[in-house]
């Protein structure tokens, strides 16, 4: 199995480079993707390839260039989806009051900023890669984008969640547009 990149996240200060690794806060994207968005759509987290590259010693992600992903909040809180999206180059667009509209997400404007490190594959937290925390099915996991663990930071977002968010790959792990969203509940 893969090892695991913990990400811990601390809440931006003022005046932050908003083209950093980060969770909410404003989205810096192509210009190419200004009206691409549903309105419905809410900005959860980019990260910088570059930043992690080290730390991706199997190659899982390209190490230039952003990874975005954006949530569908499609019936309120009680039906999340994913949009993932990858870029080669550098964004072009900061897009100030993304999350401000969509219903029920209007709070998450406040960007945390990510720090990575290595983790256990199977570790209790937010990261990219490794197994899925608690996994108790019969049968293998999929492959494992990012966990994302509401108790273990600050943040509020999907903090009545005992569980994990997860993202997971696809057949394809080059294929963004594969990407699934799940919501575990321990």
């Amino acid at each position: 199995m893969s090892k695991a990149i913990r990400i811990t996240v601390k809440k931006a200060p003022e005046g932050y480079d908003i083209a950093k690794s980060k969770f909410f806060g404003v989205p810096t994207i192509p210009l190419a993707w200004e009206d691409d968005f549903y309105d419905d759509e809410m900005f959860f987290c980019q990260i910088r390839l570059s930043d992690i590259a080290e730390l991706d010693r199997e190659n899982r992600l390209p190490h230039r260039g952003w990874l975005y992903v954006f949530i569908g909040t499609v019936e309120g809180k009680y039906r999340l989806c994913a949009n993932v999206r990858y870029h080669d180059g550098e964004p072009e667009l900061a897009i100030d009051d993304f999350n401000d509209s969509v219903e029920g997400y209007e709070k998450y404007t406040e960007a945390y900023l990510m720090e990575f490190s290595e983790a256990e594959e199977d570790e209790d937290c937010t990261r990219l890669f490794g197994v899925p925390s608690d996994w108790n099915y019969a049968y293998e996991p999929p492959k494992l984008l990012m966990q994302y663990d509401p108790l273990d930071n600050d943040m509020g977002f999907l903090d009545d969640l005992d569980g994990f968010l997860y993202l997971f790959f696809g057949e394809n792990e080059k294929d963004f547009n594969s990407i699934a969203l799940a919501e575990e509940y321990t």
